[in-house]
C-alpha cells in the first residue's frame, strides 16, 4: 500500500530539499502589519482602547507603509489622564517596536507616536443633545 503522507514539498526540488535562504522570501502586506501594530498597542499597558459611535476602534490606530523589508508608521494611541503619559507613551513605543520586529521580522525604519489624552473609562464619549 503507498504512503498515505505525501506532499507536495516532499518533490525534489520544491524546497524542503534547499536551504531556506534559496527558497524564497516572505512579503508582508501593509495591513497586516497594520494589524500587528495596533494589537501591540493595544496590550501595552498605560493605554487606553477608544471604540467610535460606529464601532471602530478610534485608538489605537495605525498607517503604515512597508517598503523593501522596512515600516514607517504613525501611531494614535490614547493615554489615560492623569497618569506618566511621556513614560506611558515612551514605553509604548518600544513595545511596539519589539513585537513588530519580533512578529513580522521587519525593522521600523520610523514611528511617530502621537498621544491623545483620554479620561481613566475607556468607554465611547457621551454626546449630549
Amino acid at each position: 500500500m503507498a504512503d498515505e503522507s505525501f506532499a507536495l514539498a516532499d518533490l525534489p526540488g520544491a524546497g524542503s530539499d534547499r536551504p531556506p535562504e534559496e527558497r524564497g522570501a516572505l512579503e508582508i502586506e501593509d495591513t497586516a502589519v497594520t494589524h500587528v501594530i495596533e494589537g501591540a498597542a493595544r496590550r501595552a499597558p498605560g493605554g487606553a482602547s477608544r471604540t467610535g459611535l460606529l464601532g471602530r476602534d478610534v485608538y489605537p490606530r495605525a498607517h503604515v507603509s512597508v517598503r523593501h523589508g522596512r515600516i514607517w508608521a504613525r501611531l494614535d494611541v490614547g493615554v489615560r489622564w492623569p497618569g506618566p503619559t511621556a513614560a506611558t507613551a515612551r514605553d509604548l513605543a518600544r513595545r511596539v517596536r519589539e513585537e513588530a520586529a519580533r512578529i513580522t521580522g521587519y525593522e521600523i525604519a520610523a514611528l511617530d507616536v502621537i498621544v491623545h489624552l483620554t479620561g481613566g473609562d475607556d468607554a465611547p464619549e457621551r454626546r449630549v443633545r
